[in-house]
């Protein structure tokens, strides 16, 4: 007695399953290529505005040590978005002239505020313009004339000394960033108090 086997034919994939399978994995590739590209912008832009930061905060706080110890304090404008801080150290060295600059930071006397850190206008993932640091603004204001103080000295010539002696530094850094033809800006705001104490008691 014979046995038949039934044969089931399959014709395969059409052409328009074929189309479709393709299409699917292409926008599966894509929305990877496209997430990692954005995750690895992300991870730039986080890496350079770290360094913007650290920069910033050593820097501030290098003013900062240096007004407290300082015997003369004097401001000086010199353009519209950077002052002049003049510092006469206490122990007779040389006068301090720090001055901002667009894509050089602060200097000291010509030099990087900072021995250890240089502005971080150039780096990693700085090239071609992907992101610009720049330096936006260096203001020194002495207390007296920052509004939000004005009130704390006037009519109390008890605090004439006092005021003297304090500044507000404010300083603004901004990190530019270009991707796909578009720009961003992210501005960082360092802004402390200052008092030369050692001044304030002599």
């Amino acid at each position: 007695m014979k046995r038949f086997t039934k044969i089931k034919n399959s014709a395969g994939l059409t052409l328009v399953e074929l189309v479709t399978a393709m299409v699917i994995s292409s926008i599966g590739v894509l929305a990877l290529g496209t997430g990692i590209t954005s995750i690895v912008g992300f991870y730039q832009d986080d890496w350079v505005t770290k360094g913007a930061r650290f920069w910033g905060y050593e820097s501030m706080d290098y003013i900062i040590d240096k007004v407290g110890t300082a015997e003369i304090v004097l401001r000086r404008a010199y353009l519209a978005n950077y002052d002049n801080l003049l510092i006469t150290p206490k122990d007779g060295s040389r006068q301090l002239n720090i001055q901002g600059n667009k894509y050089d930071g602060l200097t000291v006397n010509g030099q990087p505020i900072l021995d250890f850190a240089d502005f971080p206008a150039e780096g990693t993932y700085r090239d071609e313009g992907q992101r610009i640091v720049a330096l936006d603004k260096f203001i020194v204001t002495e207390l007296t004339e920052v509004d939000e103080f004005e009130n704390v000295f006037n009519g109390r010539p008890y605090l004439n000394k006092l005021a003297k002696s304090l500044w507000q530094i404010e300083m603004i850094i901004s990190v530019t960033t270009k991707f796909q033809g578009e720009s961003s800006v992210e501005y960082l705001t360092f802004k402390r108090i200052a008092w030369a104490k050692d001044k304030y008691f002599l």
